[in-house]
């Protein structure tokens, strides 16, 4: 089992201080995470004010400046928002000067306030997610100079610059929640997953889980040479009652920004069907207890959160999960204390188990 950091963070002004204050104590929170031996910090793109980041590779190189072994991941980069010449650049430039620590996740966006935004229409989404997609691989992996001839992006003879240091290119992990198309469309091309664990909707997710796996032999592809990595919000304290004071609530507050972020422009393509018009309507209405029941959350003491681990593993069978921390204006003191706690009492727990795997083998 691997661990990762997902920074998919909601800003409040009065919680965080100054932009500069906010994400000096994330890049702070991630020199941390490589001390502590978790395997890669992800960050969000979004373009919502106070949400995410609006460039990643912007953090993700700050980060790379700082630390030299944790890799850099997305959770997602956004693909039918941005020209896939610019995307491959940046995230090949990441790559380079990271020395090859780059999982580029990529995902179509669930937000319809982006697409009228960037002026893309939500019907497109699909088709842009996927001809984009197809562009950044030919662009990492030609030897030589390209063209393309697709129907939102065109290039002629095209001499590709930088070339990512990991071979034949980064790791990509597509996205798929509630979605079997996108499940089926990774599964083809032989990309990793990732999902979202903490949706409720928990058989849902597994189904698609088992669809992309089924996908992914019925073209070829060995299902244990893909990993499946999976989102949970975490907190970690001494007792659960404790980690649900502490860092419980502001899951919670979270929950709420989350649950009201497509008020503003509600889904009308069948694109976002699977969704009930947007994603974020998931969450209405639900308490904590809701999710707690449901086995949504990673908010507990050790012994809770490796019986949740455990759980995860055998029911979805995930092999990487990837934590939201430092959600709904959390200090970052709390972040700190969860993710030492994380390390010291939970991580040692997967790695004896790891190895005991080794050894059968």
């Amino acid at each position: 089992m691997k661990f990762g950091i997902l920074y998919n963070t909601d800003y409040y002004p009065e919680a965080h201080g100054s932009a500069s204050r906010y994400y000096e104590q994330i890049l702070e929170q991630v020199q941390l995470e490589e001390e502590l031996g978790f395997h890669a910090v992800w960050f969000g793109e979004h373009h919502y004010s106070g949400y995410s980041f609006g460039s990643p590779p912007v953090i993700a190189m700050a980060a790379a400046a700082r630390t030299k072994r944790i890799r850099l991941g997305t959770g997602v980069s956004l693909i039918p928002f941005n020209h896939p010449i610019r995307l491959a650049e940046e995230y090949a430039m990441l790559d380079v000067l990271s020395g090859g620590r780059l999982e580029y996740g990529i995902g179509r966006g669930f937000l319809n306030y982006s697409h009228k935004i960037f002026g893309v229409n939500e019907d497109e989404n699909h088709a842009r997610y996927h001809e984009g997609t197809d562009i950044i691989v030919k662009a990492w992996t030609s030897k030589e100079p390209f063209s393309y001839q697709g129907k939102f992006w065109q290039l002629d003879n095209y001499n590709f610059f930088p070339k990512p240091i990991q071979q034949p290119h980064p790791p990509i992990y597509a996205s798929a929640v509630l979605t079997p198309e996108s499940a089926i469309w990774a599964g083809r091309h032989g990309f990793h997953l990732t999902t979202g664990l903490f949706v409720p909707a928990p058989e849902k997710v597994r189904e698609v889980i088992k669809l992309y796996r089924r996908t992914l032999e019925e073209n070829g592809h060995n299902p244990r040479d893909r990993e499946v990595s999976g989102v949970f919000q975490l907190y970690c304290a001494a007792t659960n009652q404790e980690a649900r004071d502490q860092g419980g609530r502001y899951a919670l507050q979270y929950f709420k920004f989350f649950s009201e972020l497509d008020r503003r422009s509600a889904h009308t393509s069948k694109a976002f069907e699977h969704y009930g018009g947007g994603v974020s309507r998931v969450f209405a209405g639900k308490t904590y207890e809701d999710l707690e029941k449901a086995r949504l959350l990673m908010i507990g003491d050790p012994e809770y959160i490796i019986k949740t681990i455990k759980w995860a593993q055998d029911y979805y069978g995930v092999d990487y999960l990837i934590f939201e921390v430092a959600q709904g204006g959390e200090p970052h003191d709390l972040v700190v204390k969860s993710l030492e706690r994380f390390a010291k009492y939970v991580m040692p727990e997967f790695t004896q188990q790891q190895a005991a795997h080794g050894a059968d083998a």
